[in-house]
Order: structure tokens, then C-alpha cells, then sequence
């Protein structure tokens, strides 16, 4: 591709959210801090809204029938019903806008992204998502995933949308939480099944199960098995560390096998999204057990430097594991 053409194929990642989210809000997306409304009209729209919620004195009649409702004064009731549509429009409309404060926030820091567009029916299927989360910390983990898929679309799946709406706040944390000690290797996202290393580290069992009920981690352990020589080594690696495991026997093709608790598809692309603070020592505890479980092995460790493209990394020689 020449020089103009990679130019005309990336674009401002803030005009391009402005450009994809005005039609799922209904106006032209202005970031918080231009809008006209100033914050005390806002809080006055809030106190109307929630008196029209609290308002719930709608005339009950009992009688030989049942309980039904007085309809003799129907405009009046048509009037609370219409008020009380109003209130929850408001009410989805602000969740909406903040979630997407919190995308713009994300973005700011980026210069361009691609060109190509996020596509309208997901964009209303995530507006759709947002629209009763209120609480602060999950407007933000919502607000990372119209960032990353501004970026990159077709990154999150409608899956995993559904599967996020319907985690409670404490799920989140939960996920934040044991994703933060996540390894990458092939496309995988795992933990090492080892118990020690994992009660070191106060990450129960409990913890994966409740992930593998939201549908982001599988709580069975399963078998990594991969090749290695002495010049194509296995790799396993997190943000900061990257372990090279090589056979040591000239000329064969050793074998490899650990059990590990994998993320599933859902659980890999939120860990993107929400890229957790990983742990450095963790990786390096494991990539120590797997040495002393395979004398027949060269297990090194190397701190990162940077990555060059998404799994190609640049690092430093020198071996960081303890010698035992």
C-alpha cells in the first residue's frame, strides 16, 4: 500500500467515534465537557425525573372483580404514564452518554486508527446493552469496549456483549481480578492449573467457577501441549515477561505438556479490553515450576521491552528466573 493510501486508510479515532455513535444517541455526539447544558440544568432535569419515578400513587380500586385501576381520571394517569416513559428515556440517555464519555476518554491519547466502520448493527445492539448501567465503574469497562472496537471493529462479539450485561459489578472485579494473572501463548489466555501457585497468589477456585458461569474462563483443566527444539522454542508470554521453553536434545522435537484453566473467546477478547495491571512474578513462578517439572528442558525468562506487532516482542537477554 503507497504512502497515500495508508494515509486515506487511517482517521482521527474521535471523529470516527463521533461519526459512529451520533445516530445510536439521537444527535451528534459532543464530548462532556462542550455540551451547552450546564451541570445545574442537568441536576434540575435529574430532580424532575426522579420525582416523576417516586411518583407512584395510582388510584386502586377494590372490588367484587379484583383489584383494577380508576380510570375516570384517565388523562391523568395517561399523563404519569407518559411522564414515567419520559423519565426512563432520560434515564437510559444519560447511561448511553456517559458510557460513551468514557469511550472518548480512552481514545484521547490515540492518534489515528482505521478507516474502516463499526458497524450500525452493533453499535445499536451495544447501546442497547449500556442503556441500564448506571454504575460508574461498568459505564468505564463498557466505555473500553466501544474504544477498542472504534479501533479495531469487529473485535468484541455480540456474545461477549451479552455475556458482559448480564455480570453484576462484583463478577467484573472478579474477572479483573484472576485476569490479571492471565499468560498468552498461540492465541490462548490461561492460568497454569497449580494450586500453590495459585493459593500464593489468592486466587480460589471459587473465582474460576464463577467465571466459567459467566461464560468467560472453563473451570475443567485442560492439557497445552506444544513442540519444541533446541531452535524453535515454545513461547509463553504476559505484558511484561516472555518465557522461552527449548528442547535441549540436538536435532529432536521435544514435547511439552502443562495443565492450564483457559479464558474462553468471551473472557479473551475482555481481557483486551479491559487490559489488566498484570502480574510480572506470577508468570515467573510458573515458568519455574515448569523447569522443575522438565529437567530436559530449557526454561528462560526475559523482561520485555516492547512488543513489535501484536505477539512479536523485542526483549532483554538476560535470564530472570532464580537458579535453583
Amino acid at each position: 500500500m503507497g504512502e497515500q493510501n495508508m494515509i486515506q486508510a487511517l482517521v482521527s479515532p474521535i471523529e470516527k467515534l463521533i461519526s459512529a455513535v451520533s445516530g445510536a444517541i439521537g444527535k451528534a455526539y459532543e464530548p462532556r465537557h462542550q455540551r451547552k447544558m450546564t451541570d445545574a440544568k442537568a441536576y434540575e432535569l435529574y430532580k424532575i425525573a426522579d420525582a416523576v419515578r417516586n411518583n407512584s400513587d395510582v388510584p386502586i380500586v377494590y372490588d367484587s372483580t379484583g383489584v383494577t385501576i380508576d380510570t375516570s381520571n384517565y388523562e391523568e394517569i395517561a399523563k404519569r404514564a407518559s411522564n414515567r416513559l419520559a423519565f426512563q428515556e432520560i434515564y437510559k440517555q444519560q447511561n448511553i452518554e456517559a458510557v460513551t464519555d468514557k469511550a472518548y476518554e480512552e481514545l484521547e491519547g490515540v492518534e489515528f486508527v482505521s478507516n474502516e466502520p463499526v458497524s450500525q448493527d452493533w453499535m445499536f445492539r451495544f447501546f442497547n446493552s449500556v442503556e441500564d448501567i448506571s454504575n460508574e465503574e461498568m459505564q468505564r469497562v463498557w466505555g473500553q469496549i466501544l474504544a477498542g472496537e472504534i479501533k479495531t471493529p469487529n473485535t468484541y462479539s455480540y456474545r461477549t456483549l451479552e455475556k458482559l450485561r448480564n455480570m453484576t459489578l462484583q463478577e467484573v472485579e472478579v474477572f479483573q481480578l484472576v485476569s490479571a494473572f492471565s499468560i498468552q501463548s498461540s492465541n490462548k489466555y490461561f492460568l497454569l492449573s497449580n494450586k500453590d501457585i495459585l493459593d500464593n497468589y489468592n486466587i480460589d477456585f471459587e473465582n474460576i467457577m464463577a467465571l466459567e458461569e459467566c461464560g468467560l474462563m472453563t473451570s475443567r483443566e485442560l492439557s497445552f501441549n506444544f513442540e519444541a527444539t533446541e531452535k524453535t522454542p515454545g513461547i509463553i508470554y504476559n505484558s511484561r515477561v516472555v518465557g522461552l521453553i527449548r528442547g535441549t536434545k540436538k536435532d529432536n522435537i521435544q514435547k511439552v505438556s502443562f495443565n492450564i484453566y483457559p479464558f474462553t473467546e468471551s473472557g479473551k477478547q475482555l481481557i483486551k479490553s479491559i487490559k489488566p495491571q498484570e502480574n510480572e512474578q506470577y508468570i515467573i513462578d510458573c515458568l519455574q515450576r515448569i523447569r522443575e517439572k522438565n529437567k530436559d528442558l530449557s526454561v528462560l525468562a526475559h523482561r520485555i521491552n516492547q512488543f513489535v506487532g501484536e505477539s512479536e516482542m523485542d526483549y532483554d537477554p538476560t535470564d530472570i528466573l532464580p537458579i535453583v
